[in-house]
Parts: structure tokens; C-alpha cells; sequence
């Protein structure tokens, strides 16, 4: 009978307990979401969040079973799951090994190679040992049901595209479906932030962060709990993957700041001290940027140019040994400049491919149309505006240059150093929800200008944009 329910099993992770547990899972989701949405007066929840949240866990289950089915069984998804299951065995062999691998740092090689042998490395890497140890912590009160910790991981990534969400939304009213779209409904989104992985739980932090940062400086209500929670996010991202901090921070700040030199009342002093404000934030976030790369060598610049060639090569050769899902910038010189050279082919590689003729496995026709949609809608407003008109709306908008520096510095890392399609989809995702914000912004102000200035206020203060929803 054992043998139907969850055990470490080299090719499969979906058993009996997943099909009887899942179903409760979702009800009583379903009845507390029913509850929560009641309570809420702002109209957008119940236009959305049930409808999002559903359309989450579709993905979830959809995720499960092509990893399951498709890839039968592989992916890191599967080994996450597989390290935390045997780490619950290790509770039956040793007591204090067990207590160590869940609540010490993973610094005691002896240990590590006694009981995972060859897969000692993947455990000692802190950002994947974080994946492995939430796993773990939900197994016990999930059933220990790779279905349920999914949805855990699902329902956190949902918060925070919620949250991304629902701040643009009280900032711009009226571009309400648009912002919906790009946050909760993007396909690749919905798909590739489920499962137990790295990057559900990245972009649920990174939009969390971005909402409560955000309510901290321009509210100023629940002190205490939003910088509890903005720590914590901060936390899970640098030791999961920094280098979206290092993308996100410097435009970030830029924005706060640029945002908060509009609640100053007098005009002219506004435009004096907006050119010093704007030297300010370049500084600032140089700064973070700085701080962060050298408390973390690994992102320090000789260190980046290293494994992104190392990265380069082992994938781009893996790639093909598995049937060509890898891609190449071509010849690329290890230089500021070479990279520099670069920079247009690897934003390019991440906004808008692979291209249709590209996708060479059925798993990546929806991203190749999601690419193509993006590069349609993006060739589309340039051309309808034009590149002068573009760049002066772009330049008066915070909003939009928050939402493309981060897209295209984030866009550039990951384009640069995944060199496989497949990958290439997987890790884009925090990006997303952003760049199509900035898209639709510029297309609305292309369009109606003297609407969206009114609408979005950009002259008021931005405590005065937010309306309070509790």
C-alpha cells in the first residue's frame, strides 16, 4: 500500500496522497477566498482575485503534470522535492543529523556527503537549499504531498503579482484590465511561477517588496509589519538570487525618490531640486549596487564574467546534445565593451524570443507566441509614436522608467547567461509583469495624453494617489 503514496522515487513525484488532497486543499481555498473577497470594498477583488487565483492553481496542476508526464519526472523541481524527502527518511537514521539539516547552515560537509553522497554540491548551495528547506517544513503539515507545497509556493508568487497589481492600479485607474493582464494573467507567468521552485518564490518577494516599500514611504501605516515583511523579502532574494536585487534596487530608489520630490508643494522649488534629486538616486543606487556586489563576491563584475561564460558553454553544448532548445549571441568578447556590444542581442533574446521558426519542442510554442505578442506590441507603439515621442514620455513618466530600466537590466542578466530557451522562460518571469506595464503606460499616454495626465495626477502627492483599502 506504501507504494502508492508519496516516497523518494528517481522518476516520479505525483502520487495517491496528491489526488485525495488536493481537491481539500482547493475547497477550503476556495471558502476562504470566498470570505476574504467579502470584506474588501475595493470592486477589484471581486473582478479578479478569484478568477487570477483560479486560473494559479490550473497552472499549478498543468506544471505538475508535464514535469510529471512530458519531462517524466526530471527537472529541478523534482529534485527539490526528492532532497526534502530524504531528509525526512534521515529523521528515522540520526536525530541530530536531521536537526542539522534543517536548522544549521549547510556547512558541515562530513555530514553532507555522508548522507547525500553525490548530490552534496546541490545541497550546499544556499539558494537551492532555501527551496529545499521550505519543501520540507510544508511537507509536514501538507501530507507530505508534492501537489499542496506547489500550491504553498503558487499562492505566495500569486501575493505578490497581486500586490504588483493592485499598487499600479490605484496609481492608474483606468488602465485597470490592462495592469490585470500583465500581472495576473501573462501565461508564462501563471505557469513558470508554480511548482517547488526558485522562481515562484522570487517574484512573490519582489512584489511584495514593491508594494510594501512603496505603502512604508507614501503611507506610513503598519510600520512595524512592512518592515518585517520587506526584510524578510529582501532576505529570500538575496540569498535565492541576488542579481535581481542588483537589477531591481537602482531603479527602485530612483523611483521613491523621484516620487517623493512630488509632494514638495512649491513648483519652482520642485524643478530646482529635481535635477539634484535625480544625481542623488543615480548615486544611491550605485551604491546599493555596489554594497551588495561586494558582500557577495559571486556578483562582483570578474566573477559575473566568469560564470556567465561557464554557464554559457555548458548550456549552449547541453542544449543540443538534448535537442536544440539552446540559443547564442554569437562571439562575445569578456570586456565592458564586448558586453556592451552584447547588451542589444541579450535583451532582445529575453523580451521577444525564441521566435516562432525557433521553437523546436512543443514546450516552448507559448513562450515563442508570448514573445512574438511582445515584440509586436512593442515594434507597434514605436512606430506609432515614433522614437522622439516615446523617449519624452518615457522621461516624464517615473513609472515607466522604473518599470524599463529594471525590465532591461534584468532582461540583459538573464538573456546573457541562460543561452537555452527553456531556462530562458523560466527565469525571466519577474521581469514580465513590469515591462508589459511600462507598455501599456506608454501606449495610454501615446494615445490620450491629457486623460492619463489627469488620471494618473502626476503633480499630486502620491499618499493622495493610493486610496487606503485596509
Amino acid at each position: 500500500m506504501d507504494k502508492w503514496f508519496t516516497h523518494d522515487d528517481p522518476v516520479q513525484f505525483l502520487f495517491l496522497n496528491d489526488v485525495l488532497l488536493a481537491p481539500v486543499f482547493l475547497f477550503l481555498v476556495y471558502l476562504f477566498t470566498k470570505s476574504y473577497i467579502l470584506k474588501k470594498k475595493n470592486p477589484i477583488y471581486k473582478k479578479y482575485f478569484m478568477s487570477a487565483l483560479i486560473v494559479r492553481f490550473a497552472s499549478a496542476i498543468l506544471m505538475a503534470l508535464v514535469y510529471q508526464f512530458y519531462y517524466n519526472g526530471g527537472g529541478d523541481t523534482h529534485t527539490y522535492f526528492t532532497y526534502a524527502l530524504r531528509i525526512r527518511s534521515i529523521f528515522y537514521e540520526s536525530k541530530s543529523a536531521f536537526a542539522s539539516f534543517v536548522f544549521l547552515p549547510p556547512h558541515d560537509k562530513f555530514l553532507i556527503t555522508k548522507y547525500f553522497s553525490v548530490g552534496s554540491e546541490f545541497f550546499t548551495d544556499v539558494s537551492s537549499n532555501i527551496i529545499i528547506r521550505l519543501a520540507l517544513i510544508l511537507s509536514y503539515p501538507l501530507g507530505n504531498s508534492y501537489l499542496l507545497i506547489s500550491f504553498v509556493f503558487t499562492l505566495f508568487c500569486f501575493y505578490g503579482c497581486w500586490k504588483i497589481f493592485s499598487l499600479f492600479q490605484q496609481l492608474y485607474p483606468h488602465l485597470e484590465k490592462e495592469f490585470a493582464l500583465a500581472c495576473l494573467f501573462l501565461p508564462s507567468v501563471c505557469f513558470w511561477g508554480t511548482g517547488i521552485l526558485k522562481d515562484p518564490i522570487c517574484l512573490g518577494a519582489l512584489g511584495t517588496l514593491t508594494y510594501h516599500v512603496y505603502k512604508l514611504f507614501f503611507e506610513k501605516t503598519k510600520i512595524i509589519k512592512r518592515i518585517i515583511i520587506i526584510i524578510i523579502c529582501l532576505w529570500l532574494l538575496k540569498v535565492i538570487k541576488v542579481y535581481i536585487l542588483l537589477s531591481f534596487l537602482p531603479a527602485y530608489s530612483f523611483w521613491i525618490i523621484f516620487r517623493y520630490k512630488e509632494t514638495i508643494k512649491s513648483n519652482f522649488l520642485r524643478k530646482t531640486v529635481g535635477p539634484i534629486i535625480f544625481i542623488f538616486s543615480v548615486l544611491f543606487g550605485t551604491y546599493i549596487l555596489y554594497k551588495i556586489a561586494a558582500f557577495s563576491q559571486r556578483y562582483s563584475l570578474d566573477s559575473i564574467v566568469r560564470t556567465a561564460k561557464d554557464t554559457q558553454n555548458w548550456l549552449y553544448y547541453s542544449s543540443q546534445l538534448q535537442g536544440g532548445s539552446g540559443y547564442s549571441l554569437g562571439n562575445v568578447e569578456y570586456t565592458p565593451i564586448g558586453l556592451l556590444k552584447a547588451m542589444p542581442k541579450a535583451i532582445n533574446v529575453s523580451l521577444f524570443r525564441p521566435y516562432i521558426w525557433e521553437a523546436k519542442k512543443p514546450i516552448l510554442i507559448p513562450a515563442a507566441i508570448e514573445g512574438l505578442i511582445s515584440l509586436f506590441f512593442t515594434i507597434r507603439l514605436l512606430y506609432k509614436a515614433g522614437f522622439t515621442r516615446i523617449t519624452k514620455l518615457v522621461l516624464s513618466n517615473p513609472e515607466v522608467q522604473f518599470c524599463l530600466v529594471y525590465s532591461i537590466i534584468f532582461a540583459f542578466s538573464v538573456g546573457f547567461t541562460s543561452y537555452n530557451f527553456g531556462a530562458l522562460a523560466r527565469y525571466k518571469i519577474p521581469m514580465m509583469p513590469f515591462y508589459y506595464i511600462a507598455l501599456f503606460i506608454l501606449a495610454d499616454k501615446e494615445k490620450t495624453p491629457e486623460h492619463s495626465k489627469k488620471t494618473t495626477g502626476v503633480k499630486l502627492k502620491p499618499s493622495a494617489l493610493i486610496p487606503k483599502i485596509g
